[in-house]
């Protein structure tokens, strides 16, 4: 009789030609990562308030609510330069994990966080604690997740598997917006406002602790003995690849900016700029992440075949011309916001794609991590994470159409490296 082969000989199962549980464990960070960025800028509208006295202008409350979020950007620089090395001599694993952690760990801090009205001003402290322990980890995430990824990709396939990480990412945004959307509708004011958010951030800490559960089975991609003796250099991939470095800024700078703008802040904007109701800005938002989702993973198909460089040229020159015109057609109705959002995040979709193989394209292994992850958590922090700030405070100063034109101005400058940059598409990534 024939014995059935053993469980320990069965090959892994594999999707796009890697690994299943290493695509899995690559792709639920930027879940986790999606779901907590937007929850947090979609429910500031209800929690804002309570962070802050009785007395304080809605506004006010908000623009701090999102400077609040701000900071959390702006430890962004920080996380992935060390978390990014810690990466690279530590192991992909070890990293990913520390950051799954502190994601659910301060996801479930926000959630629970008692009001101003009841702990004083140790409320708002909390928040930004919070957010500070976010934004370390998610910085530190996307060096070590791109890394990890690019690696275990196969080569000719790392479009296509950057494009399968940015689906599972717009799930997360797609469940988030859902959740926030059916709260909204079911729920009273009253109820949204006292627990209602909170039950969102708690269902964003459960997600953390099943992507614990899913890293805990990845395999590392690198060797990290010969590491463990080499001297500390934190800056060593600044100092050996500054031009790599201000390449990763300029090719993001652009689009991390019309990335919130046109993404997670878009329900703000269109509610604040155009007066539509904030229930129907989360529906438009569903359904152009849904749209994007499925056709990231045909955009990884395309970067590989074509090349990086069209991809992002193409992108770049498209919202360059259409941010202006586009927002200035934005009105009150949904259907309006529904075709707006969903062409500007397709597009957009091509540079994400694209982005990921991009930058590991540009460093060796050794300082993969902390030599993508520092210049663009540098970028994101200061850039994109200001930019629900920036357009709220251009409210503020009565000058709504500035807005516009400082996302076009910035995509100017990432069009320029777009056209300048080298193609790095069909050659193996550097060892």
């Amino acid at each position: 009789m024939t014995q059935a082969p053993s469980t320990a000989a069965r090959p892994p199962v594999t999707a796009g030609s890697i690994p299943r549980r290493q695509l899995a464990a690559a792709a639920v960070g930027n879940l986790i990562e999606f779901f907590d960025w937007n929850a947090y800028v979609f429910l500031a509208v209800y929690f804002a308030k309570q962070f802050f006295p009785a007395d304080t202008d809605p506004m006010a409350a908000l623009i701090a609510t999102f400077g609040i979020m701000a900071i959390g950007f702006l430890v962004r620089p920080i996380s992935g330069l060390v978390i990014g090395k810690i990466a690279d001599r530590l192991g992909r694993r070890f990293a990913l994990m520390l950051t799954v952690y502190g994601m659910g760990g301060a996801a479930l801090v926000i959630g629970l966080t008692p009001t101003y009205a009841q702990i004083g001003i140790m409320a708002p402290i909390i928040l930004i604690l919070a957010r500070v322990v976010q934004g370390i980890c998610i910085g530190g995430e996307f060096g070590a997740v791109t890394a990890f990824s690019m690696e275990v990709a196969p080569e000719g396939r790392r479009g296509f598997i950057s494009g399968v990480i940015y689906a599972v990412a717009c799930a997360g945004q797609i469940l988030v917006t859902l959740l926030v959307a059916l709260a909204t509708w079911t729920l009273s004011p009253a109820d949204m406002t006292s627990w209602g958010w909170r039950a969102i951030f708690i269902f964003g800490a459960m997600l953390s602790f099943a992507g614990i559960w899913i890293r805990r089975g990845m395999a590392e991609t690198i060797d990290t003995e010969p590491a463990k003796h080499e001297p500390l250099g934190i800056f060593d991939a600044i100092r050996q690849h500054p031009k790599a470095t201000l390449k990763v800024v300029g090719l993001t700078i652009g689009y991390t900016a019309m990335t919130y703008a046109w993404g997670n802040y878009m329900p703000t904007y269109a509610a604040t700029y155009k007066g539509l109701d904030p229930k129907y800005g989360l529906v438009s938002l569903a359904i152009a992440v849904s749209i994007v989702g499925v056709a990231s993973i045909g955009i990884g198909r395309l970067t590989d075949r074509f090349g990086r460089k069209p991809i992002l040229l193409t992108a770049g020159v498209l919202l360059t011309a259409g941010t202006v015109p586009a927002l200035a057609l934005l009105n009150d109705q949904l259907i309006t916001l529904v075709i707006l959002q969903t062409i500007a995040m397709s597009t957009l979709a091509l540079i994400a794609v694209t982005a990921a193989p991009t930058f590991a394209e540009m460093f060796p292994k050794k300082f993969r991590a902390a030599g993508l992850g520092f210049p663009y958590a540098a970028t994101v922090g200061l850039v994109g994470g200001t930019t629900p700030l920036v357009g709220t405070q251009f409210v503020a100063w009565g000058a709504p159409l500035a807005f516009p034109w400082y996302l076009t101005g910035l995509m100017v400058i990432s069009v320029i490296f777009y056209a300048t940059m080298k193609e790095t598409a069909f050659k193996p990534i550097p060892s």
